[in-house]
């Protein structure tokens, strides 16, 4: 394979499968060639050196590893129970999230307090996006902060001990799960104003 016509997100990604597979040890420019199967020279038609490529990692983590849907913006209670279904079933599917990339990035941050300080906003910025659905769930300041970052802590815990099990398991304790991280009475409160709306919109 010509290194030349090898494209830089072939290098990102193959950058990607080695921070995943063997840490950020692992994502060097010899090694990378190694993988992909070509000389090293190709690399430089791409990047100024690696920590050029490392930037681009890091930036793909960032715009492709979401933890909460794009789009979501829940204003009322009823927005706010598709919108835990639609982070649920995202994360469930996997859909946009990686849980091993992050988990990658997160191990390479301790490492490197350049990249801790870019997980860092970025986790305050998934808490942040939680913390607006409790809000329009119905929930006080204090209780939608809370429980937002008892659901992140708990959905990243979750991948952090390495539990394994099939997405139908996941599904079938899904709704206790809600229930309890959300609050049984907050939901039940939703349910019965989406219901109402409903209604009304049925008898207009």
């Amino acid at each position: 394979m010509n290194s030349v016509k090898v494209p830089a997100e072939r290098w990102v990604d193959e950058a990607r499968r080695a921070l995943v597979e063997e840490g950020i040890e692992a994502v060097k420019v010899d090694r990378l060639a190694q993988r992909i199967g070509v000389s090293r020279g190709g690399f430089y038609h791409h990047f100024a050196d690696r920590a050029d490529l490392l930037s681009r990692l890091l930036t793909l983590w960032q715009e492709t590893v979401l933890f909460v849907p794009a789009g979501l913006a829940p204003r009322k209670p009823a927005d706010a129970l598709r919108a835990i279904d639609a982070i649920v079933d995202h994360l469930i599917r996997e859909d946009s999230y990686d849980p091993h990339f992050d988990l990658a990035v997160r191990a390479w941050a301790r490492s490197d307090a350049a990249v801790a300080v870019v997980v860092a906003g970025v986790d305050a910025e998934r808490i942040a996006a939680l913390y607006k659905v409790f809000l329009a769930l119905g929930c006080s300041k204090q209780e939608a902060d809370v429980r937002a970052r008892v659901f992140y802590f708990h959905q990243i815990g979750y991948y952090a001990i390495g539990v394994a099990e099939p997405a139908s398991g996941r599904r079938e304790r899904a709704k206790i799960y809600v229930d309890i991280i959300c609050g049984a009475e907050n939901i039940s409160r939703a349910s019965e104003m989406q219901a109402t709306q409903r209604r009304r919109g049925l008898s207009a």
